[in-house]
């Protein structure tokens, strides 16, 4: 805990990323410059502290909840007894992870909405000297397909305009991208909600690639063993985690753009500056009485990203496993941003099986 002053500008990234490098411990910041609320940072730095999240206590106790996930992702016939009482056990998880519903949620205690919303008030981060402008990195973006209601849930970096107004920035290929643009061929504006200070679980679901029709809160309540509890957001229709510290709810108008960036990347690098980021428009904000702003921030390694990715990495080693038999094991590198670059085991049996089981890796 920290009682002294701080900066959200620039400072309290750089006493955050100093402990980062010397695995330090978890850091709450209770009197920001200029906010109305403390900042909790670092709280994913090391991956013990990822285990810790998913209630495990080593890294070793991932790879359990891979073998279950494996089974899920592709499921086979049991050719045996015992692996029939396992492919039970799972679909017996997948009915105890079906999302609860929370009708008197924690995240609606205090409501602001239309003038009232001011997000200044919020100790966002600006973490470079080079960066446009401060930032959110660690909320997670509800948005739900405009056809069929099936809702998305991704974690990006979203910039402050205004005091009602942010930028987001995010790849074509996501899941949100192609609400927002089934939304303007519907000529519909695309509901948006911003859950911050949520259960690490859920930020793993979240940063976790599933396939399409397989819902984040389902992931995440495997992750937990349990349900995740939602709520009715008050202005939009869409579910958010009960238990967050704060949500945003606003709107994304088609064609609605203004510039975003330049900002420092996970590459170690400034990304470039976007002229045409999407523009949300927050119209109502809601947080508990007495909320914490958790956030985290990206750089070149170690940063609490990389930490997830190496927990990450013992939970696919199963799956991957599952679909590539002769992988004995593999690792992903926070060197190579834990995707650029990948080291693998083989049991290898004939030549040309190292290459086979690379290229079945890639697909």
């Amino acid at each position: 805990r920290i009682t002294a002053p701080v900066d959200a500008d620039l400072e309290i990234a750089e006493i955050a990323n100093r402990m980062l490098y010397v695995g330090g411990p978890a850091l709450l910041f209770e009197a920001v410059n200029g906010a109305s609320y403390p900042i909790a940072i670092n709280t994913l730095g090391t991956v013990e502290r990822v285990c810790w999240a998913l209630n495990m206590k080593e890294p070793r106790e991932l790879e359990a909840l891979g073998n279950k996930l494996a089974l899920l992702y592709q499921p086979r016939p049991p050719k045996k007894i015992s692996q029939a009482v396992e492919l039970g056990k799972a679909l017996f998880d997948v009915v105890k992870a079906k999302p609860g519903r929370d009708l008197l949620p924690q995240c609606q205690q205090v409501v602001l909405k239309d003038d009232q919303v001011d997000l200044n008030q919020l100790p966002l981060l600006r973490v470079y000297p080079g960066d446009a402008g401060r930032v959110i990195t660690l909320g997670l973006m509800i948005t739900k397909d405009p056809e069929n209601g099936t809702p998305n849930v991704g974690v990006y970096r979203l910039q402050l305009q205004s005091k009602n107004t942010m930028t987001v920035q995010w790849l074509s290929v996501r899941g949100a991208t192609r609400h927002l643009r089934k939304a303007a061929e519907r000529g519909q504006k695309l509901e948006v909600a911003i859950a911050l200070g949520v259960d690490p679980l859920l930020i793993l679901a979240a940063a976790t690639p599933l396939p399409l029709d397989l819902s984040e809160w389902l992931f995440a309540g495997l992750y937990a063993g349990e349900g995740v509890q939602l709520a009715k957001c008050k202005t939009v229709n869409l579910d958010v985690p009960a238990q967050s510290e704060f949500v945003l709810e606003g709107t994304i108008t088609p064609g609605e753009v203004a510039v975003d960036g330049p900002a420092g990347d996970h590459i170690g690098y400034y990304g470039p500056v976007r002229e045409d980021a999407p523009l949300i428009r927050f119209h109502c904000v809601t947080h508990r009485k007495n909320p914490v702003y958790l956030t985290t921030f990206s750089g070149r390694p170690p940063k609490e990203d990389a930490m997830m990715a190496l927990a990450l990495n013992r939970i696919y080693t199963p799956i991957l496993r599952q679909q590539v038999p002769e992988i004995i094991d593999f690792f992903l590198p926070m060197e190579g941003l834990s995707y650029k670059a990948a080291g693998l085991s083989i049991d290898k049996a004939y030549p040309g099986q190292a290459r086979r089981a690379a290229l079945a890796f890639w697909s």
